[in-house]
């Protein structure tokens, strides 16, 4: 998609046409305020922008309607949005039209047809963007973002507060919610992401969410599912101290046969007769169980006792017996040629008492080293019965606890009801307590409830590999990869011809933090860093261009055109100099020499790309070679503008 012609509307139905060569190099020259920056403003806003940003002047209030006539390769598109009016800050309004022989229409013919969202979208289709999504990172409050021809124009414009910024490489980078958008999409536009991907990665993350909800839903049911079984138990026997049960075994560890006998005593209606001799069988019955587990905590207990003696006693052993060892492994320094054990070592004279033969001391030696290879064997033993007693009596506690519980509630029970409340009163609170317990635990002591939450657990995590099975991630990696790697080659070979600081070196596009950076020998060095205005223009230019001969080489939809507003402020300082736009004006030689580089790179890449590659190219240059004289379509000097001063005659404004 490129220019073939931007329109003006007069409010008297006037016209300004503005026609330029399609796959040529486009100039367009003249002094200060004759309206060259405002074509890229309104090539932004006929193509879709809703923010205004056309100049307010008299002359521009004279405008009724903006249109452009893109040319495609089988078609003409006409864009065209009325102005906007006096204080508006947005339009969406706009007029669509498409034709084979498409020509310029007249004001009367103008019409309100579609809005702007949808022109976006209707123009992106026609430049090959699918329906394309690209999702946030996780934990972005951003919403999916869908590729569309507003994120492909932001390649393709650079207004003169851009082209020289080394803050900003991209058109309205600076602005809200751009930046996200062009890291998300530029991946797209570049061919790492295709189109049959999107929609898959969309699954993907919406399935990895999933993944956290059941997650988090497993969690939540198993924490509240904690403790559940010691309060049940608890509540179980105090139905019974109450006779709200009968006198018979429930399976404490089989959860839904405690909540069935619970629920059966919630339900129970009091029988008088026997409700005082049940509680005070329940309580003795009770009451031995705790004595009962008392005695075998205090068994176990002895027990722990005994084997920490034994652990102590077996260290000292231990440590006598590695000294005895210690003492005999002087036994390797005794020479081959030792006289016996008749003779003393020192001077070799007849002992009275012999001492014991080497051999002797060898096997006593080997004794001790028999004797604590048995203690290092029964050591694991010993440590493998002091966990199995921590375990017995960590769980004989639990019950313990349980009962205890239990006969504390029989205590207070009849602390708080003696000689107030009777059995069937006892009993009716108790029923209302375990009634209101199980009400709160009615979904987490389902069993079956939990393992539905792992079996949604489990389904989700299956989706999740599968999707991620299909999204061949390195594949895309290598794609973006390759389309950065084209572009820095590019960079690089137009920073060396501009000669701009730091171009002997690789030049690289930084796609996280939105910059250009150059490998220097103190290291990386961002645009930022790099100094001059000069520098700043050249790196712009270099990396616009290698963009586009990326997407032609490629064929990625993005409109086959890039407009250029001012790129060579930095080299005319002076109102005259802007005036005249003269190679002379220039002071310095080596100035005048990059100016001509910079148009004779946007020439030659443009002649390279020719017939898929447009540049239109606002400037206060004229330079004098034929090459650039050929390219200028617009000279606005001696009076010449982009609106006729005539149209404020025929549109006075108040």
């Amino acid at each position: 998609m490129q220019i073939r012609s931007i329109i003006l509307y007069s409010k008297s139905g006037e016209k300004r046409v503005l026609d330029f060569r399609l796959g040529e190099l486009n100039i367009v020259t003249g002094t200060s305020q004759t309206g060259k920056s405002a074509l890229l403003d309104i090539v932004d806003f006929c193509l879709g922008r809703d923010e205004a940003t056309l100049p307010i002047s008299p002359i521009f209030n004279t405008v009724a309607w903006y249109a452009v006539i893109l040319q495609l390769p089988d078609t003409r598109i006409l864009a065209a949005r009325p102005a906007p009016r006096p204080g508006a800050k947005s339009v969406t309004n706009a007029m669509l039209e498409v034709g084979n022989d498409l020509g310029i229409p007249e004001l009367p013919d103008l019409r309100v047809n579609t809005d702007s969202a949808q022109l976006r979208q209707q123009l992106g289709r026609r430049i090959g963007i699918g329906d394309t999504r690209s999702e946030p990172a996780p934990g972005s409050l951003l919403s999916p973002l869908s590729a569309n021809l507003g994120h492909a124009v932001l390649l393709c414009l650079q207004n003169q507060d851009e082209v020289a910024s080394k803050r900003a490489l991209f058109h309205r980078q600076n602005e809200r919610g751009i930046p996200e958008s062009l890291k998300a999409t530029i991946p797209y536009f570049l061919g790492a992401v295709p189109e049959d991907q999107a929609a898959l990665q969309q699954q993907l993350t919406q399935a990895k969410r999933a993944v956290r909800r059941a997650e988090n839903d497993l969690k939540a049911a198993q924490e509240a599912n904690q403790g559940i079984e010691a309060r049940l138990e608890s509540l179980l026997g105090e139905a019974r101290v109450h006779g709200l049960l009968p006198d018979n075994s429930v399976d404490t560890s089989d959860r839904a046969a405690v909540i069935e006998a619970l629920q059966q005593a919630a339900s129970f209606r009091p029988t008088p007769d026997n409700a005082d001799e049940q509680q005070r069988r329940q309580e003795l019955v009770l009451t031995e169980k705790a004595s009962a587990l008392r005695r075998q905590l205090r068994s176990l207990a002895e027990e722990r006792q005994l084997l920490n003696d034994l652990e102590t006693q077996a260290a000292g052993y231990t440590g006598a017996v590695a000294r005895g060892m210690s003492r005999l492994s002087a036994l390797n320094l005794v020479p081959d040629g030792f006289p016996g054990e008749h003779s003393c070592p020192l001077c070799g004279n007849e002992l009275d008492e012999p001492d014991p033969t080497v051999a002797d001391m060898h096997t006593t030696l080997a004794d001790l080293r028999g004797q604590l290879d048995s203690v290092r064997t029964v050591q694991p033993r010993r440590e493998h019965a002091l966990r199995e007693i921590e375990q017995t009596a960590t769980r004989l506690r639990e019950q313990l606890r349980g009962i205890e519980g239990a006969l504390s509630v029989i205590a207070e029970q009849r602390n708080q009801q003696a000689g107030l409340l009777g059995q069937a009163e006892a009993q009716a609170y108790t029923r209302g307590r375990i009634s209101a317990y199980l009400g709160q635990i009615d979904t987490a002591s389902d069993s079956g409830h939990l393992q539905r939450l792992e079996s949604d657990v489990a389904v989700a995590r299956r989706l999740v590999e599968g999707l991620e099975e299909q999204l061949d991630t390195e594949t895309i990696d290598d794609r973006l990869t390759h389309g950065l790697s084209y572009l820095s080659g590019k960079m690089t070979g137009h920073a060396r011809t501009l000669r701009l600081e730091h171009g002997d070196r690789l030049v690289r596009l930084d796609l996280k933090k939105l910059t250009i950076v150059a490998d220097t020998l103190e290291g990386i060095t961002e645009l930022l860093r790099i100094g001059s205005g000069k520098n700043h223009v050249g790196y712009h230019v270099a990396a616009h261009v290698a963009f586009h001969q990326y997407f032609v080489a490629n064929n990625r939809p993005v409109p086959r055109f890039l407009m250029l507003d001012q790129p060579t402020q930095p080299y005319y300082p002076s109102d005259m100099a802007k005036q005249r736009g003269r190679l002379e004006d220039i002071t310095l030689d080596e100035d005048r020499e990059t100016v001509t580089r910079l148009f004779e790179l946007m020439h030659q890449v443009v002649r390279e790309l020719s017939p898929n590659f447009q540049m239109i190219v606002s400037d206060h240059a004229d330079l004098p070679h034929d090459w650039y004289q050929d390219s200028v379509r617009y000279n606005w000097r001696n009076g010449e503008k982009l609106i006729p001063t005539t149209w404020l005659e025929d549109n006075p404004t108040p």
